[in-house]
């Protein structure tokens, strides 16, 4: 069946590549740090989104690398000039340590290479966090700074000495998804558990339906079986990681191989994920990708918002006009558009 976001989705990927062009200004060869080296689809799909774009365009990544096995030494050897693209997502703040660190490591330490950070969300719950990073990107200099919502474009000109400008998240430049598998249920309520910095108590599925609640960053009792390529890259990737990161000299040389499992180990990520979303005839969630993928892949579904709204910001800044995706501002609303979903 076509997706009946198919004129949206098309536009959304086209104003990513169109951004892309035009912050990198020519460049044809970049270094892509901070690849998201664990299991929630979100995050892969934003990196082979990045990926797909930057093949379009017609620019190469020389040199990538996962936040906890990043070498300057390697990048500088493989890029010798050029910009460093820091992968979008929601860790742009004092929510997540490790991508953060690489952040403001580079900051502080490539202060002659031009940084652009791909589409992000900004939270700080600390404003000490946020005057450090301040100070960070001013000293540096030279920082183009993408934002995939207005709430966080309004808090990056106010506190940001950059290049600031909204653009959609990159998962968009994947484009359609086909969805596999057929529905097992009547609807999938994914979500964000207690103890999650982002978490919100929606409560839980609708009465008198069959459905599943699950959060994907955690192991599925019936996961969906891998595919070869995807469970070798899987393997690949955790040894050379692990020795990536007890050896940065080693680091310094064998970032090609385990940058070549990036690729592979993403889309397994990301097939996994629409495996999960595709159990239920409608999907209900809070996870801001739970609502991309399921938009790309043309599942109908209703939108609850996270804990200090990025969701709702994206929603509001590209997804609204989307006929898949039903808003609701609370847990009651959500359950009754659900229903509404599956009877309508």
């Amino acid at each position: 069946m076509s997706n009946p976001d198919s004129a949206l989705i098309a536009s959304l990927r086209s104003e990513v590549d169109d951004a892309l062009r035009a912050v990198l200004r020519g460049a044809r060869r970049v270094a892509l740090v901070n690849f998201p080296n664990h299991g929630n689809p979100g995050d892969p799909a934003i990196w082979l989104g990045t990926r797909a774009a930057l093949r379009r365009i017609g620019v190469r990544v020389g040199y990538q690398c996962a936040w906890d096995t990043f070498s300057a030494a390697a990048l500088r050897r493989a890029v010798p000039d050029g910009p460093v693209l820091l992968n979008g997502g929601g860790n742009f703040g004092d929510l997540y340590q490790g991508q953060q660190g690489l952040r403001e490591h580079l900051l502080s330490t490539l202060r002659d290479r031009r940084l652009v950070q791909l589409p992000q969300s900004i939270h700080f719950r600390e404003r000490q966090n946020l005057d450090r990073v301040r100070r960070l990107v001013a000293e540096h200099g030279d920082v183009t700074l993408l934002v995939r919502e207005h709430r966080s474009q309004e808090i990056a000109a106010r506190e940001f000495d950059a290049d600031v400008r909204l653009v959609p998240d990159m998962a968009f430049g994947l484009g359609e998804l086909p969805l596999p598998g057929t529905p097992r249920a009547d609807v999938l309520w994914l979500h964000r558990v207690p103890g999650d910095p982002e978490h919100v108590d929606h409560g839980g599925l609708p009465d008198g339906v069959t459905g599943s609640v699950v959060e994907w960053i955690h192991e599925q009792p019936d996961e969906p079986e891998w595919r070869l390529d995807h469970r070798i890259a899987r393997r690949a990737n955790v040894f050379l990681r692990a020795r990536a990161q007890s050896d940065a000299r080693w680091a310094r040389y064998a970032w090609r191989p385990l940058g070549a499992t990036f690729a592979p180990l993403g889309h397994g990520w990301v097939l996994r994920g629409l495996h999960i979303l595709g159990r239920g005839r409608v999907l209900v969630t809070d996870k801001l990708h739970g609502h991309v993928l399921a938009l790309l892949a043309g599942v109908a579904h209703v939108v609850l918002d996270n804990g200090y709204g990025k969701v709702s910001g994206v929603h509001e800044s590209w997804t609204h006009p989307s006929t898949l995706a039903h808003w609701a501002d609370n847990g009651d609303e959500a359950r009754k558009l659900a229903l509404d979903l599956l009877t309508g």
